[in-house]
This record gives structure tokens, C-alpha cells and sequence, in this order.
């Protein structure tokens, strides 16, 4: 309706005329109406907090801001930061991320059972973001960035996200500098193109990701972007 400017009988007609019989029951997934929680979380251990601090972060910042907590040794998910998303101040879903260098997945995050809303239909760290958002994939970009920073969970950005993101008045992008990751920001550039409001594509300098920049160029995205 916002985008559109169409009455809500209008575009109830459009969806359902679009998706009737697109889903089968095979595909329909019944949420709880709680997310469930992996075992094993609990406060930061030693392991946790010499990893948060090698990143240079501050455990006490990702705990208290972010919400951050450790699983130690556990059935499934052993030596991960637990990281809650928050949508409205009520946690909807889940990710973790490994401490361990041998780890090859570095995410892992709820299943579709696990969480009251899925993680990609929302933006990791928007209860934060106002007029502008500063658009980024992971949390670990976030925590560098700050409030005002909200992360896609990977390249592939959903519908949900992407109208989400378009609420915003002024976005800016900053993905990965390889070659895909700035593909795909322009290309997400381009469909923000279609609703109201600037959008921005940045290109850091610093680092190779948004959560390796360095303290100077932080500050003068956040000034340019989310400080003003």
C-alpha cells in the first residue's frame, strides 16, 4: 500500500490472484508462537571473549547493545556467540557465529521451527535505525557500524527485507568489496531506485568487509549517513 498507493482491497485482490495455488502444504511452515532456543546458551567464556576481543570488539558493548552470549560445549552449536534478532524489542529468531578457524560454516541460525518470524524477513538490528539505514550482510558489520546499521543475513536479500529496507528515507549499502558482493548491491540499488527516498552504494576503503573497517572510516560513514 505504501509503495503503491493502492487501497488495501486492491491489493488483496493483486496478491491473492498472484499466489493462489503457488504453495503447496508441503511447503507451508507452521511457526511457534515462541522461538526456541538452542542449548547451551549462557554468558561469554574465555574462548568467547578472546575471539570478541581478537575482532576488535568490546565483549561488554555486544552484551549489552547486541545482546551476545556464548555456547560452550553442546550436543549441536559448540563454541558459537549466540546472537538473538530482535525485531520490536522481542527476540523472533536466532543466528550464531563460530570462534573456531577450522569452523567452515560460519553461520549457523534458526530453523524454520525455531523462530516466530524468519530471519530473512527481517533486518538484523533495524529496532536501532531511524531516518537512514546503512545496509550490510552480517552482524558483525552492524556491531562495527553501530546503531543505524541493519544486516541482510548474506547477499540474497528477500522481499520482505527489501520493502523493509525501502521505508527507510536514506539507505546506503555497503556490502563486501569482491566483485559479487558489489554486484549485488548494485543490482539491489536499483530496485530501491523504484521507491521513494536516496539510496547510496559505499565502497569501503579499509578493509575487505564492512566488519574489518577501521575506527576513522567508521566515523565518517556514520557522519555522512547516520549521525547527522
Amino acid at each position: 500500500m505504501r509503495i503503491t498507493g493502492l487501497s488495501w482491497g486492491d491489493i488483496k485482490e493483486v496478491v491473492e490472484k498472484s499466489t493462489r495455488g503457488s504453495l503447496s502444504p508441503s511447503r507451508i511452515v507452521s511457526r511457534p508462537s515462541k522461538v526456541i532456543m538452542p542449548r547451551g546458551v549462557g554468558p561469554l567464556s574465555k574462548a568467547h571473549l578472546k575471539y570478541i576481543r581478537s575482532r576488535g570488539f568490546d565483549p561488554d558493548y555486544l552484551t549489552t547493545t547486541w545482546g551476545v552470549q556464548g555456547i560452550d560445549l553442546a550436543v549441536q552449536l559448540s563454541w558459537r556467540l549466540f546472537i538473538p534478532i530482535i525485531q520490536q524489542n522481542t527476540v523472533v529468531s536466532w543466528t550464531t557465529r563460530t570462534i573456531g578457524k577450522s569452523d567452515a560454516i560460519r553461520y549457523i541460525s534458526a530453523s524454520p521451527v525455531e523462530e516466530s518470524i524468519s530471519h530473512k524477513e527481517v533486518l538484523y538490528g533495524a529496532d536501532y535505525a531511524t531516518h537512514s539505514i546503512v545496509v550490510v550482510e552480517g552482524p558483525t558489520d552492524v556491531w562495527r557500524i553501530g546503531p543505524g546499521a541493519g544486516a541482510t543475513f548474506g547477499l540474497n536479500v528477500s522481499y520482505a527485507q527489501l520493502i523493509e529496507i525501502g521505508s527507510y528515507p536514506v539507505r546506503a549499502i555497503c556490502f563486501d568489496n569482491s566483485p559479487e558482493a558489489q554486484n549485488r548491491a548494485l543490482y539491489l540499488a536499483n530496485q530501491l531506485k523504484t521507491m521513494p527516498g536516496e539510496t547510496h552504494v559505499i565502497r569501503i576503503e579499509s578493509g575487505d568487509d564492512p566488519g574489518s573497517m577501521d575506527e576513522e572510516e567508521v566515523l565518517e560513514l556514520r557522519g555522512r549517513f547516520l549521525d547527522n
